[in-house]
């Protein structure tokens, strides 16, 4: 069975209407996908991949896709599922094209779309979700299809192999029996940065009531005015709920160690992207100044090396892998690998399209194959889960385990048709 064509599409979403998604620094977010559909001669085995973009720009992404047909289009699904590593070398580190990366940038964040519509493609010809095809590799099998470019100074093969295969010792002979896997998260969609106290204090007890206990909220705006908002949560979460708080990468150094202070006292779990995401020494700074605290980031973190650093240098307390920043299973595992080793906990960025969907399968991954750390949380927040076929369910304030063969992300064909940007209804 051959791959016949591939198509993308720039579809987005209003969602800067409601002021979804706001904060410090994004003030007017339209929740957007490049969105990769892989055709094969079986009408029956068609494969979906995206990346998510908050509006102007994802037009470049997709065209980025074109760049990338020739790798497969033609190809046997077997041969791409063989050969997926030399395909994602080939298209990273295109001579050409990694001028305007390399390994970052819109390049990469289309190639996170079009492997993700690969692995999904993969699954779906196992007829496994993903997370259970990877599960059921074996450990060489699944190795050969991942990138440690640059990383083998962090971890080798031979210790990637380790923690996979003491870890596979615990797993059940047939994994379907995890499918009843609740895994826990905390829920972003009380505290935008757009959004007024009203808004803010119905939302928390909405959730409160809905048996969340762990919940983020955006500061960033004004410190006297986070402060305000932090007092506010706590004031209906109560002290025995965690609270963490997003800056979106809005202070300096200096500015975050001196607001860290004042924040103290609402015992925040961890801050996440306080200051410029590619900082590490700026990071390290931040730990120095505030041991006691915790720093969270990842989800603008451009690379499996950028990682590294980061890991190795100390300058994070929680990885947060985003499924669509970087290139895919075959980046991201090696990143997951490097944070096992280091006893780093993965939180997974989870905010915008699709990413709930995704980071449901990376989450059962690390956990079953790769973690060695005993915290296991990740990001929920709903938005447009309306618009997907078979969005992430949430149960008790956990995600429930995917079911079904593939990645999750497939759109709607009346969201497709009502928010394209070239075609769609909504935008013409």
């Amino acid at each position: 069975m051959k791959v016949a064509n591939i198509v993308a599409q720039d579809i987005r979403f209003p969602t800067s209407k409601e002021n979804l998604g706001t904060d410090a620094v994004h003030i007017d977010c339209d929740y957007s996908a490049t969105y990769v559909t892989i055709e094969t001669e079986d009408n029956n085995l068609t494969a979906i991949g995206l990346t998510f973009t908050i509006g102007k720009g994802n037009d470049l992404c997709c065209k980025s896709i074109d760049y990338f047909k020739e790798f497969i289009i033609g190809k046997e699904v077997t041969e791409i599922e063989r050969d997926i590593l030399l395909i994602w070398e080939k298209i990273t580190n295109h001579s050409q094209l990694r001028w305007v990366g390399p390994q970052k940038g819109v390049t990469h964040l289309a190639a996170a779309a079009f492997f993700n519509a690969i692995w999904d493609l993969i699954s779906k010809y196992h007829k496994k979700p993903l997370w259970q095809y990877i599960l059921d590799l074996e450990t060489d099998e699944l190795l050969n299809k991942l990138s440690f470019s640059y990383l083998d100074d962090v971890i080798t093969r031979d210790e990637a192999a380790n923690i996979i295969n003491n870890n596979k010792k615990k797993l059940p002979k047939d994994t379907t029996s995890l499918n009843s896997t609740i895994f826990p998260a905390y829920t972003t969609a009380v505290g935008w940065l757009g959004y007024s106290d009203d808004k803010m204090s119905k939302l928390a007890k909405e959730n409160l009531n809905k048996g969340w206990t762990h919940f983020k909220m955006k500061v960033g705006q004004d410190i006297e005015r986070d402060i305000h908002r932090c007092k506010l949560i706590r004031s209906i979460i109560g002290n025995d709920k965690k609270l963490m708080v997003d800056s979106n990468q809005i202070w300096s150094v200096n500015e975050t160690i001196e607001y860290i202070g004042k924040l103290k006292e609402f015992d925040i779990m961890f801050y996440e992207e306080p200051t410029n995401p590619d900082d590490i020494l700026g990071f390290k700074k931040i730990k120095n100044a505030h041991p006691d605290v915790k720093l969270a980031t990842g989800e603008m973190m451009q690379n499996a090396v950028m990682f590294k650093q980061f890991i190795e240098n100390k300058s994070l307390d929680y990885c947060q892998i985003d499924s669509c920043r970087i290139a895919s299973i075959n980046e991201i595992l090696p990143v997951l690998l490097i944070a096992s080793k280091f006893d780093i906990p993965v939180i997974p960025h989870a905010g915008g399209v699709g990413l709930c969907e995704y980071v449901q399968h990376l989450n059962l991954i690390n956990k079953f194959i790769i973690t060695n750390n005993d915290l296991s949380l990740s990001e929920y927040a709903e938005s447009c889960s309306e618009h997907f076929e078979n969005p992430a369910i949430i149960k008790d304030g956990g995600y429930t385990t995917p079911i079904l063969p593939g990645y999750s992300v497939k759109i709607k064909d009346k969201s497709i048709k009502e928010f394209d940007y070239n075609s769609g209804s909504y935008w013409n």
